[in-house]
């Protein structure tokens, strides 16, 4: 369990592969600062501990404090990234899918026909 803000910025680093100055540069700070919140010497700010979450997919309040879930809601753009590293045989897959719920969504929402006695 990662209990600390420190550790669990160091593993999401690790986890996308990011090296210090890589992830200082997508969140505008130097990679000093970066070592600096990895080694619990400081805290980001609030806006820059929104940017990291966003930089990593994850929730603020969970990177921030573990409070709440890691994932955040599904959103249309974070399936699409999500989707960017599937084959040709997963996407396919996830494609019937939607089309099975599309088929459904309209089945249910079309108007019921009454017959007349």
């Amino acid at each position: 369990m990662i209990d600390q803000f420190a550790d669990r910025l160091r593993a999401l680093r690790a986890e996308h592969g990011y090296s210090l100055r890589a992830l200082a540069k997508l969140v505008g700070v130097t990679a000093n600062a970066v070592l600096r919140w990895e080694k619990a010497e400081v805290t980001p700010t609030r806006d820059k501990m929104i940017e990291l979450a966003e930089a990593f997919g994850v929730e603020a309040g969970w990177l921030a404090w573990r409070l709440g879930e890691r994932d955040p809601g599904t959103t249309a753009e974070s399936l699409g990234k999500r989707l960017e590293g599937c084959s040709k045989a997963e996407l396919t897959a996830v494609a019937t899918m939607l089309d099975a719920f599309q088929v459904e969504r309209e089945h249910s929402s079309a108007p019921k026909v009454r017959k007349k006695a």
